[in-house]
């Protein structure tokens, strides 16, 4: 089923929503149209269950925290964020996204169900395991990561999106992770 999903992404990205059929995908899968639609009912099941499963790489809530300390672990989680968010793939489809977004209503409520209401769960278990700066600890943790999410990867994300030149530059990236670590978290104070 992975494979089948990272195809129908790979896909999505290449043709578009609207532009892809499941034949396409079906083609591309090696199957028939018909064993397609044995597993999902509709185009818009289809990339609903592409969007979950690609959001499954995002959680973190079920991993074993590691041996390090609570702000290593969110720094390491920030990290892993970034090397899944920024791939071709995955502006490919956030491109999709935006561009599709007025001639199919459905991808953008299947979107806005799947990532937004859905999605975030990993990194507020890292943020809660972290001591927050005394203005945010009235905060919800989920606004706090939220806050946190886009400090570190707004700017790259935006460049990314109108840019098909602009290129990460790892250092600052994990200079603008440990920034925003410093700036709401309290070093060295984990909560457990």
């Amino acid at each position: 089923m992975a494979q089948l999903l990272a195809i129908a992404k790979t896909t999505f990205g290449n043709k578009g929503f609207a532009a892809t059929t499941m034949d396409d995908i079906a083609g591309a899968a090696g199957m028939s149209k018909k064993t397609l639609y044995k597993l999902f009912d509709s185009k818009s099941d289809l990339f609903r269950a592409m969007l979950t499963g690609n959001l499954r790489r995002f959680d973190f809530s079920a991993s074993v925290p590691g041996t390090g300390t609570a702000i290593d672990e969110l720094r390491d989680a920030l990290r892993h964020i970034a090397d899944m968010v920024f791939t071709p793939d995955e502006i490919a489809l956030h491109r999709l996204l935006i561009a599709e977004r007025k001639q199919s209503p459905d991808l953008t409520a299947i979107f806005t169900d799947v990532i937004f209401n859905s999605s975030g769960a990993g990194i507020v278990t890292h943020v809660k395991r972290v001591r927050l700066r005394p203005e945010l600890r009235d905060v919800p943790v989920k606004t706090v990561a939220d806050m946190m999410l886009g400090a570190v990867f707004s700017n790259d994300h935006f460049r990314l999106m109108v840019d098909a030149d602009y290129r990460i530059d790892r250092r600052a990236l994990n200079k603008r992770i440990d920034l925003a670590i410093a700036t709401f978290c309290e070093e060295a104070a984990d909560v457990g």
